[in-house]
């Protein structure tokens, strides 16, 4: 869905959001799984599991982005469609 922002904006946000939605959803994994995390000589540290999941963090920005970018487009071709000319007029 993502992919389809050129043709339909609004269902490229949608998939934006729901992928934002599934990130969160792992990064929680951050919290509650304690495989995530290793007892260091002085302080708590990440596992290789912990480590991994912290690449979703990198995706959820990503997700934001597309999603902010697709609202974008679709009000801009809202505004080009009911003013009858394109936003690029102003």
């Amino acid at each position: 869905m993502i992919a389809a922002k050129p043709l339909a904006p609004r269902a490229s946000a949608v998939g934006s959001l729901g992928a934002a939605g599934m990130m969160v959803g792992t990064l929680s994994f951050l919290v509650t799984t304690p495989e995530a995390w290793r007892e260091g000589h002085r302080m708590t540290q990440l596992s290789v599991l912990g480590e991994a999941l912290l690449t979703d963090g990198v995706l959820l920005g990503a997700s934001l982005f597309t999603a902010a970018d697709s609202l974008t487009a679709a009000r801009d071709r809202s505004i080009g469609a009911g003013e009858g000319g394109s936003a690029a007029c102003r």
